[in-house]
């Protein structure tokens, strides 16, 4: 697994941890569980029982570790309270093969996709893929370098949208802007410095907004690769706004 998407070509999944999100997600029958893993030195108590119980209602395998084996599943020995679980994000993939997708099977189709760049706030990030999810966005790009991972406090600031979210995995931002740019999307960097707005993302089919980094804004490497630099219009002086702020203005932008 890696630190920050969990995807294979067989199976999409990612790990959680956390007696309160294990409780939180095992109450959901919406979202599909491979397993729990528990770890030894738990001592009995409502939660752990909690768990238990919950895991025999719904026949989930329980899976039992030593301290130090459950914290490599986790990924956070100091936070995962000896919980963590396996869930299944069928709308996780690969960019590269969501791209090969669309290439395959929408040649002529409006795809418009949100690609983050040094994205490290977990709160921000969750509130990012909540709005993804409910908009008619086709997905996420997440670079596994210098953006949050997926973890319990991005899943609980997207109010449990992550596994319904299309989310794309990519290396870096660089990868992720060279197999865009492969794929013939322009990219449209968000940016106070910008000479367009949003506006001008309607006479492309085929588009990729940069939300940068949350005090320093795009990095040269996207500012250079951007086809346009495009800014939201703002009164008053204001002169940024939140990039989750942001990333909903996007995804519920008026159209036509």
């Amino acid at each position: 697994m890696s630190d920050h998407i969990s995807i294979s070509s067989a199976e999409r999944r990612m790990t959680l941890f956390g007696r309160n999100t294990a409780i939180e997600v095992l109450n959901d029958p919406n979202i599909a569980i491979y397993r729990v893993h528990l770890a030894h030195s738990n001592r009995p108590g409502p939660a752990i029982n909690e768990i238990l119980s919950l895991c025999e209602q719904r026949s989930i395998p329980i899976k039992m570790h030593d301290k130090q084996a459950l914290s490599r599943i986790s990924k956070n020995g100091r936070q995962d309270q000896g919980v963590a679980l396996d869930i299944a994000t069928p709308n996780h993939q690969r960019l590269d093969d969501f791209l090969d997708d669309a290439r395959n099977n929408l040649p002529e189709e409006n795809c418009e996709l949100l690609l983050l760049d040094g994205i490290t706030n977990p709160q921000n990030l969750g509130m990012i893929i909540r709005s993804l999810a409910a908009s008619t966005l086709q997905g996420l790009v997440l670079p596994q370098k210098g953006c949050a991972r997926l973890d319990p406090l991005v899943y609980k600031a997207s109010a449990g949208c992550v596994p319904k979210a299309r989310i794309l995995g990519c290396p870096t931002i660089e990868d992720a802007m060279a197999s865009l740019k492969r794929a013939q999307f322009k990219l449209l960097g968000l940016t106070g410095r910008g000479q367009d707005t949003l506006s001008c993302a309607d006479g492309f089919q085929r588009k990729a907004f940069l939300l940068g980094n949350e005090s320093e804004g795009l990095s040269d490497a996207a500012l250079q690769a951007c086809d346009h630099q495009v800014m939201i219009p703002m009164q008053n002086g204001v002169e940024s706004l939140n990039v989750a702020v942001t990333a909903g203005i996007i995804a519920f932008r008026a159209r036509g």
